[in-house]
């Protein structure tokens, strides 16, 4: 049985970046602390990615059959970019602690390349 030539993955550019967010600290706050304070940061930061060279591929928020806490997933939503750099990522993430968002929501970067039998 002949396997696939399977060289070393090449690290792709612009990096494909899959960001989980999730709700921490969000769910002790109240209606009016996130109307004024959190959720226009969080626009102000997801603003600033739209910026910074980074393309938004696309989103899953699985608020569909979920209510609350992340529980074993750890995430709330994905969300899945294009990214210049690692500088850029690294820029990303720290946006949370900058702002003081890390308070209210986790978000950690994996990165990774288009899966080679779907995207060529």
């Amino acid at each position: 049985m002949a396997g696939i030539k399977h060289d070393a993955p090449q690290v792709p550019s612009p990096l494909r970046v899959m960001f989980y967010f999730e709700s921490t600290g969000w769910f002790n706050t109240t209606g009016e602390e996130k109307t004024n304070e959190i959720l226009p940061v969080l626009n102000e930061i997801i603003a600033s990615w739209r910026e910074n060279g980074s393309e938004l591929l696309g989103t899953i928020d699985r608020d569909i059959l979920t209510a609350g806490h992340a529980g074993s997933a750890g995430w709330h939503a994905s969300f899945l970019y294009n990214v210049p750099d690692l500088q850029t990522v690294a820029d990303m993430t720290n946006s949370f602690r900058a702002t003081g968002l890390d308070k209210y929501f986790r978000l950690e970067a994996v990165i990774g390349r288009p899966f080679f039998l779907l995207e060529k």
